[in-house]
């Protein structure tokens, strides 16, 4: 069952120890956040320029946005867990750690690949197997379970991830500051009509240099993330509010025409902002 079921849906998507087979693998991008986890099998997981051969117990978090595919041996099973979410859905759960940013490790690592054993292996299984219990189920008691598993699970990759982005804070590459301070400057801005100017005189960077930087790092062009950022906005005031018309929301996210917000949102979505309006209904 979908999880647009639920009052806030939390996960776009979540299949458990899935072992389909991939009869064509292909690289492919998302705005979602994903967690992979490998149970068995024969893998090497490409994920931009790394290519990582993965054991039972390994796990990746991915922003996303960088391409990524995995290449099996078709001669063994494979069996996976992926779990995909929306980061601004995070915005409404009713309850967060006190000053702790859930989403620092996808944010600061980007793409992170860990390899579990033991007790942390078994941790890691068993939060899963919990998502999958509550994952579908349309009650108010699954729905809250549902959610604090799913903060759970963010807490352990968060403290999985410490170490690594201390040492990421601590020294970050010149290229990813200029990239943080553009998001920085969308996310204050993106509401607004933004152009490649105003980021160049905000940054005192070439703007030409700066779209090359930021596809270079991020794999997408710099209106590419404006859109999906307005888009993902959009998906969270109407769930938030359900009476509000597809042209209010439009106009609240930063699109001037409703014809083009529409055609976006279907092309990010896979359904118009009426057909998804009405579906969480």
């Amino acid at each position: 069952m979908s999880s647009a079921s639920y009052p806030y849906p939390l996960l776009n998507g979540f299949v458990y120890r899935n072992n389909r087979p991939i009869i064509r693998p292909s690289f492919h991008s998302h705005s979602q956040y994903e967690i992979y986890y490998f149970h068995s099998g024969r893998c090497s997981y490409m994920l931009g320029d790394q290519v990582i051969d993965l054991v039972s117990g390994d796990f990746i978090l991915m922003n996303g946005m960088t391409p990524h595919c995995p290449k099996i041996d078709p001669s063994e099973e494979y069996v996976r867990s992926n779990l995909s979410f929306d980061p601004f859905f995070i915005n409404i759960l009713e309850e967060k750690p006190r000053n702790l940013e859930l989403l620092k490790p996808f944010q600061i690592l980007r793409n992170h690949h860990l390899r579990l054993n033991g007790h942390l292996k078994s941790a890691m299984e068993e939060l899963l197997q919990r998502l999958h219990c509550h994952y579908g189920r349309t009650d108010l008691f699954s729905y809250h379970r549902l959610r604090l598993t799913f903060i759970e699970l963010l807490l352990f990759i968060y403290e999985m991830c410490q170490e690594e982005m201390n040492k990421r804070m601590e020294a970050p590459q010149e290229k990813e500051k200029i990239v943080q301070s553009i998001l920085a400057f969308i996310e204050s801005r993106y509401t607004e009509n933004i152009h490649l100017d105003q980021l160049e005189d905000a940054l005192h960077l070439n703007k030409y240099y700066l779209a090359k930087l930021f596809r270079e790092v991020t794999g997408q062009t710099i209106f590419t993330y404006l859109y999906q950022r307005r888009i993902n906005q959009a998906k969270m005031l109407f769930m938030l509010d359900r009476n509000q018309s597809v042209t209010e929301v439009g106009y609240l996210v930063g699109f001037k025409h409703p014809a083009h917000f529409s055609r976006l949102f279907k092309q990010q979505v896979g359904m118009t902002p009426d057909q998804y309006r009405k579906k969480i209904k």
